[in-house]
């Protein structure tokens, strides 16, 4: 029998707005500890983004190794794969140390397959990171967004076919698990995941995973099954990363296996140590919606985005909003006026009441080719559109460190 616990895209290191989200990890990996605790995995997955940048802050180091260490005075094992955010190089960097201490880290694929292999004894892990486009396909002028989506897909799935054939050949008859930090088709998507490849080039269909008897998936913030497949899961954040991620339940995945055939399931919920608020009302009105939000002992101030119906009717939307609040005990982080341009265009301005910070490159870039005449679907702005995908992944690449980096 082998017991796994399940989770992701924990984002240290993140901010939202200008507001530090250091106090809510701090809570999620005591409480993660207290579990651990209770629980005896006998592996704890990370499935990929520890990090929220690939430079992370010296405090978000702190929390991550300090976490480590009150796992390593457990029982159980820990696998830590990395993530499209994570810098492969800050990741790998302690692996042999942290390996002495029942700790593996595969922050890049590595070249022998040996080494993404982790034996449980009942059960063998597969430790797939987040592939960047050099791990699964070589570039040729010329190429279609198509043709490059295709090439993606297809090295994608060789890769995991051919670990997992490693796999059996290590432990016939065993569990195989298998880790994963991608884009699964039809996964439910929110603001916060940041994509590298442009149009989700990298997306693959549950096929991709066949044969293995439990896929921990990390990248998409909401906890879901991939094609109605159960085994095949991510665990979301464990924080709400976004406004648009308050209605998410947050969630581990307790994952026991008796045998190949015999894998059941169990999320675990996380405590929310701050709720994300979103009101949206008139402007005589919000002093009332506003009165009705109270203090939850035991949490963190409840941080609110505000929506004025009649906003673009008031100039000083902002002073007025903020003289609202009485004694509201939450705290304000954005305020968003509708306007009547974005009716008269017939359809939403991706950039209203964003900052930058909260837009995806794609999203400007596609803004741009719209402003200079081009239509999205026509063969230009797809060529354009797959010519940019690619230079941002040699960037992003560049930035979180790359197998060929490490061999310098």
């Amino acid at each position: 029998m082998a017991l796994i616990l399940h989770t992701a895209d924990w984002h240290l290191g993140a901010r939202l707005i200008d507001q530090d989200r250091s106090a809510e990890h701090a809570r999620f990996l005591s409480w993660l500890l207290e579990q651990i605790a209770e629980l005896r995995p006998d592996l704890l997955i990370v499935a990929g983004d520890v990090f929220d940048s690939a430079n992370p802050p010296q405090q978000a180091l702190a929390q991550y190794y300090e976490f480590l260490a009150g796992v390593s005075r457990t029982p159980t094992q820990v696998l830590v794969v990395g993530g499209n955010h994570d810098s492969a190089l800050t990741l790998n960097a302690p692996r042999d140390l942290l390996r002495a201490l029942k700790i593996r880290v595969v922050g890049s694929a590595p070249e022998d397959p040996r080494e993404a292999i982790l034996d449980l004894g009942d059960a063998v892990v597969c430790a797939v990171p987040y592939l960047r486009e050099r791990d699964v396909r070589r570039a040729s002028p010329g190429q279609t967004s198509e043709e490059v989506a295709a090439q993606m897909r297809e090295g994608i799935g060789q890769h995991y076919r051919g670990i997992l054939e490693h796999a059996a050949a290590v432990a016939p008859g065993r569990l195989i698990v298998a880790t994963g930090h991608l884009t699964a088709v039809g996964a439910l998507s929110s603001e916060s995941e940041r994509s590298i490849q442009i149009g989700n080039l990298g997306a693959v269909g549950a096929d991709c995973f066949a044969g293995f008897d439990y896929v921990a998936l990390g990248h998409i913030h909401r906890p879901q099954s991939v094609g109605g497949n159960e085994r095949v899961r991510y665990s979301g954040s464990p924080i709400a990363m976004g406004f648009d991620e308050a209605d998410a339940p947050k969630q581990v995945l307790l994952v026991r296996a008796d045998a190949p055939d015999q894998v059941a399931v169990r999320p675990i919920r996380v405590p929310c140590s701050r709720r994300m608020l979103r009101l949206r009302c008139r402007l005589e009105e919000l002093a009332g919606q506003l009165a009705g939000i109270s203090s939850v002992p035991g949490e963190l101030a409840p941080w609110l985005e505000i929506t004025v119906e009649d906003g673009a009717q008031h100039p000083d939307l902002d002073s007025r909003v903020r003289g609202a609040f009485g004694a509201c005990p939450a705290i304000l982080l954005k305020v968003l006026a509708t306007r009547s341009a974005d009716t008269e265009r017939g359809g939403e301005d991706v950039f209203s009441g964003r900052t930058l910070a909260e837009l995806k490159p794609e999203e400007v870039f596609a803004e741009r080719l719209r402003r200079e005449g081009l239509d999205p679907a026509s063969e230009e702005a797809k060529a354009l559109t797959a010519t940019f995908g690619e230079l941002l992944t040699r960037m992003q690449d560049q930035a979180c460190g790359t197998p060929r980096e490490e061999a310098r």
